[in-house]
Order: structure tokens, then C-alpha cells, then sequence
């Protein structure tokens, strides 16, 4: 699951996560084997990276590769690989290299979406962009009114059709990922339990700590010592 989406990740698929993503395994079959490579937005160097960055920067891009792109792919892993391993850090080489394969991943995915001959129905699309709405809002904004006015919908449609497509509520989303992002905070920073209340918008501690306790069945300070 990666922010509130679920994803099935199988033999020659390729995932793109956008970055401050929050990522959580499910479940995994036991020979699983994958490689996976992470890099400063600031690391790349063409002139046109802001472009570049844009288009990876908005949601998940999943593709299921055919053996020639897999083959492609994996030649530049491959040599990433080897250029990072070699005795002098060439730089500027992995820098041009990556750039060049997020260019030939940007073609690929044009490519699927072109050939691809389904659409997503209206309902799923609202769907997905709520969802992705909640990952940028959620830490400032709990109010059903909000999203509805965001994606021109009135509050009561897309109550109905987040139902409809989900079985779950606005809110039972968003209360969601509210807690997802408090619980990264208490294991993996070193903010005070105040801090990550104020972080999250709630009024003080103490509604922060109900809040927390009524989701997980426990107070932030024993998720914390977990």
C-alpha cells in the first residue's frame, strides 16, 4: 500500500513512487526478489529536470513491462550499478545515465497509455483523485466540504460515490491517513508527542491522544515504546 492505494506487484513490473511517499508491505510471497533505486530530486543535472521531475512527482505510475522493456530496464540497472561499484565515483556519468532512464521510462509509459484500450469509469477516476487529494490535505484538512469543492462536486455526491467505490467513508479515509502520518512521526522522528499535534492540526495534546487511542486501541506514548 502506498499512500492509502493498494498495489499487486508482479513479475516484470515496474513501480515509480513519487517522493515523502508512505509505503507499507502487506504481504510478500517468499521468493520475492526486486531492485530498487532512490535519488535526490536535486541530483539530476539537465537543463530540463524540473519537467522531468514534475512528471514522477504527482502519484504512483505502476507498468507491467513486456520482456524487451524489461530487458531494457534492467541493462540500465545493470550499468548504474557498475558505474556506483567502480574505484573513482563518476558523477556527472550516473547523473546523465538516470536521466536518461527516467526519459526512457517517460516513453514507455506514453506508450501504454496509448495502446491501452480501457479507461478508467468516472467513479474510480473521482476515486483516485480524492485519494490523492487526502495524501496532500489531510495533516491541515478533515472537512468532507473541502475535497468536495476541490474536485466541483457537492459534498453528498462524492460521499456516495466514495462508498460506492471504496466501502469506506470520506472521513474513515482520511481519519486513515491522519494516522498513517502520526505513526511515522512517533517511531521514525524525534518530535515530541505536542509537536506532532501541532504538526497535524489538532486543537492540543490531549484531542490528539484520544484521537490517536479511539484508531489504534492505544495512547501515541505506548505506540511509541512498541
Amino acid at each position: 500500500m502506498i499512500n492509502l492505494r493498494e498495489y499487486e506487484l508482479k513479475e516484470n513490473t515496474l513501480l515509480i513512487i513519487p517522493p515523502e511517499s508512505i509505503i507499507q508491505l502487506i504481504e510478500a510471497t517468499e521468493e520475492y526478489d526486486f531492485q530498487m533505486l532512490a535519488v535526490q530530486l536535486n541530483f539530476l543535472s539537465i537543463m530540463q529536470k524540473e519537467d522531468l521531475i514534475n512528471i514522477y512527482s504527482r502519484q504512483c505510475t505502476l507498468l507491467h513491462l513486456n520482456e524487451e522493456e524489461c530487458d531494457l530496464i534492467n541493462q540500465y540497472f545493470l550499468l548504474l550499478w557498475d558505474i556506483t561499484q567502480a574505484a573513482t565515483f563518476q558523477r556527472e556519468a550516473i547523473q546523465h545515465l538516470l536521466s536518461s532512464l527516467l526519459y526512457t521510462v517517460q516513453y514507455i509509459t506514453k506508450k501504454h497509455i496509448n495502446e491501452s484500450e480501457t479507461k478508467l469509469n468516472r467513479q474510480v477516476d473521482i476515486f483516485h483523485r480524492f485519494i490523492d487529494l487526502v495524501n496532500q490535505h489531510s495533516k491541515t484538512e478533515r472537512n468532507v466540504a473541502f475535497y468536495a469543492d476541490k474536485l466541483c462536486l457537492t459534498p453528498r455526491y462524492l460521499n456516495t460515490v466514495i462508498k460506492q467505490s471504496s466501502q469506506q467513508t470520506i472521513m474513515e479515509w482520511i481519519n486513515q491517513s491522519v494516522i498513517l502520518e502520526a505513526q511515522i512521526r512517533l517511531k521514525y522522528s524525534n518530535l515530541m508527542i505536542y509537536e506532532i499535534a501541532e504538526e497535524l492540526s489538532f486543537a492540543n495534546p490531549s484531542f490528539f491522544c484520544k484521537f490517536f487511542k479511539k484508531m489504534t486501541g492505544m495512547t501515541p506514548l505506548e505506540y511509541q515504546k512498541k
